[in-house]
């Protein structure tokens, strides 16, 4: 089963990560009065409140007047910006339209479900979550595609078996029938045991039923994309949540009876050592786990549950130690798998989040979206896409591609040149008969709004379909049609966004309008000011005095293990060995043993653990008139918190000024303030803004102490 469950939880069609609900937009820019221009281009109010109510939290800020008046300045500027950004051609750059294609793409996933039916599939998910049921399957292997004899054969053959198990619906009978009957190579020799499992971890339709039938009980006959299936209940239990666990691991490396026997000699050794106190679990699965994912961490693994393992009973069995365990620290007897033989100690129990946890919905949501129950949300959307947008299907048109069809059509290698170019439909109204001439190819198949799809279009999907149809003409159009329709009007919908949703429309705006001004800025602010030199030491001229060094000391800082080691660094710096053959020599042994920074320090450095020995040692009566410092020279500290230090001072710096290429970063940022007040002075004095005074004053007797 381990094939099939792989896919089972990761199979099914993914269209995106969230969903939001598709909306009416509501009437803006007449509804809604402006609060400023630009030239000819109008902000309107519900996009300055919304815009402003975003940046603040009125749960803990209270509304004035001066904050409306401030933002307003900062969102002028931004649609200044994003002005000069679109006169200056960025918003038809080839790569601004492909970034901007592809956050469009992302974003309007999101809007592609039936919220309502999508936040039904996220609270059943929960709900079920809420236990863990036991199942056993038996399988008759079947692929979507199979021909209809095939299909036939199966269901024929898992229908007798159904039958013979109804006759005696036990566990026992199951567990045979399944060990001769099914198809599943992974589960069959257990008898169909897939173990525990939950909501979320096998296909949409198994779930299903593993779910809505009762313990004891065996389920109808149903199918997946793997084939028919039949499952038995065996048992039921609450969800227990996840578990944090250490693991020690002794393998057996083959199935004699001495390699088994040597193995839990040494499991019973290491076990004996921690509970006499000897050793730590963790020194002990550092030393001598086989499992090498966590032997390096202590044996430390990841959050686990039963369910995880779904259809790897052995592991499950494995996970259910984890949970015999009645307290945090508490360790197993010496247990074994297929592995080998096992001790885990418990770090941690997590129960199932509540509902109401935001984390939690959300990785619901986006576990629905990539099982297959999210074709429920998608098809629900469609269902009202049809409804809103006056979908209508031409049976007419149809008909005329049905009668024309060949065996090409049915053996999946339509040829549209077999097609006539022309239709007759015959009318009779009595005994007058009524001849009229169609071209086929432009007859229109169904309509989509003000969009119309044809027999042209529908030829062309055709041509997609290179499997064998199963079933008639009929039966192998109307799938080609249908998942043709389906797909339409998700684009449809998808294409017609910013009408349809206001939260869209507005999201989409903010990021076009966010990445036109970040790209403008680039250019205009930081690029200039990282690459004009001679403006950048211009600006360093004019403001140099606020730029300078502290008192300092140049010095070379060495963190022992011990004191030992200490004298013996100190020696060698005095010989002139050099800093990294110093750290290459001590850290043979471990790597934390020893290190070091070396460089010119101020007495606000806090590597140095100010205040401390070190820095008293160095700036020592700073304070005075004519302060003393230590002349250079190799000082053994001694201890400080957990190392031992040495220090070599190499000289004493006194304040000074700094050069440009020892503050550059301070500076340039600092350019880049100028640079953009320069630029939005030249914008204002480019561009006419009007703010609407009374717009404003209704915006702050509206909002100010609102909170």
């Amino acid at each position: 089963m381990k094939r099939i469950v792989g896919l089972i939880v990761f199979g099914g069609l993914l269209l995106g990560v969230a969903n939001a609900q598709v909306e009416k937009p509501a009437k803006t820019g007449a509804a809604a009065p402006f609060v400023f221009s630009i030239d000819k281009d109008k902000v309107y109010a519900d996009e300055f409140e919304r815009q402003y109510l975003k940046n603040i939290n009125l749960k803990e800020d209270a509304v004035t007047s001066k904050d409306i008046r401030n933002y307003l300045d900062l969102y002028i500027k931004f649609k200044l910006k994003v002005q000069d950004a679109k006169d200056a051609g960025l918003d038809t750059a080839t790569a601004y339209v492909q970034e901007l294609q592809m956050y469009r793409d992302q974003l309007a996933r999101n809007y592609l479900y039936d919220r309502s039916v999508t936040d039904a599939l996220v609270k059943e998910a929960y709900d079920r979550m809420q236990s863990e049921v036991k199942v056993s399957h038996i399988l008759i292997l079947c692929s979507p595609d199979a021909s209809d004899a095939d299909q036939k054969k199966a269901l024929d053959k898992i229908e007798n078996i159904h039958r013979m198990l109804m006759r005696n619906p036990t566990a026992l009978n199951f567990g045979d029938i399944a060990r001769t009957e099914s198809e599943d190579v992974g589960t069959k020799s257990a008898g169909g045991d897939l173990g525990w499992m939950t909501a979320l971890q096998v296909v949409y339709e198994f779930e299903n039923q593993a779910y809505t039938t009762p313990l004891g009980g065996i389920s109808p006959v149903f199918k997946t994309e793997f084939g028919y299936h039949i499952l038995m209940v065996n048992d039921k239990r609450v969800n227990r949540g996840d578990i944090k666990v250490n693991h020690i691991l002794v393998r057996v490396m083959n199935k004699d009876e001495s390699s088994d026997t040597e193995a839990r000699k040494k499991i019973d050794e290491i076990m004996l050592n921690i509970s006499s106190g000897k050793e730590t679990f963790e020194n002990m699965a550092k030393t001598y786990s086989e499992d090498y994912n966590s032997r390096y961490n202590g044996g430390a693994m990841d959050y686990i549950n039963v369910t995880q393992f779904v259809g790897d009973v052995d592991r499950q069995y494995w996970a259910d130690q984890a949970f015999s365990l009645k307290k945090d620290g508490d360790i197993t007897t010496p247990f074994r798998t297929n592995y080998g033989w096992h001790l885990l100690q418990r770090v941690n129990l997590r129960p199932l989040r509540s509902f109401e946890d935001k984390e939690m919905r959300s990785i619901l949501k986006m576990d629905v979206q990539k099982n297959q129950r999210s074709q429920i949300s998608v098809d629900s959307l469609v269902v009202k896409i049809k409804k809103e947008n006056g979908f209508k299907l031409n049976n007419v048109a149809v008909d005329a591609v049905i009668q024309y069809l060949d065996s090409n059509f049915m053996s999946g290698k339509f040829d549209e040149t077999n097609m006539p170019e022309m239709h007759k439909v015959i009318k009779m109204d009595g005994k007058k008969k009524t001849v009229t001439e169609f071209n086929l190819r432009k007859m229109e198949v169904f309509k989509l709004g003000e969009e119309s799809y044809s027999v042209a279009d529908l030829f062309t999907n055709f041509t997609y379909n290179t499997k064998p149809v199963t079933g008639t003409k009929r039966d192998g159009v109307e799938r080609i049609l249908n998942s043709w329709i389906d797909k339409t009007c998700v684009e449809y919908q998808n294409e017609h966004l910013e009408e349809k949703s206001v939260e869209f429309r507005d999201i989409y705006q903010e990021y076009k309008e966010g990445i036109l001004m970040f790209n403008r800025m680039q250019q205009l602010v930081w690029d200039r000011a990282n690459n004009d030199t001679v403006g950048l030491k211009a600006y360093f001229a004019q403001h140099q005095s606020e730029y300078n060094w502290n008192n300092r000391f140049d010095v070379g800082v060495y963190f022992c293990n011990d004191a030992k080691m200490m004298k013996t660094v100190a020696k060698q710096v005095k010989k002139g060995i050099s800093s990294d053959s110093l750290r290459r020599q001590h850290t043979k042994q471990n790597i934390l043993d020893f290190s070091y920074r070396t460089g010119k320090f101020e007495m606000s450095d806090t590597f140095l653990f100010a205040p401390s020995p070190i820095l008293k040692m160095m700036f020592a009566d700073l304070s005075a008139e004519k302060p003393k410092y230590n002349k250079p020279g190799i000082y053994q500290v001694g201890q400080v918190g957990a190392d031992f230090i040495v220090i070599k001072v190499n000289a004493y710096l006194p304040a000074g000024p700094k050069t440009l290429d020892e503050t550059r970063g301070p500076v340039a940022s600092k350019y880049q303030e100028q640079l953009e007040r320069e630029w939005i002075e030249s914008l204002r004095n480019r561009y006419a803004v009007t703010v609407n005074e009374s717009a404003m004053q209704d915006i702050e007797t509206k909002l100010v102490n609102k909170k």
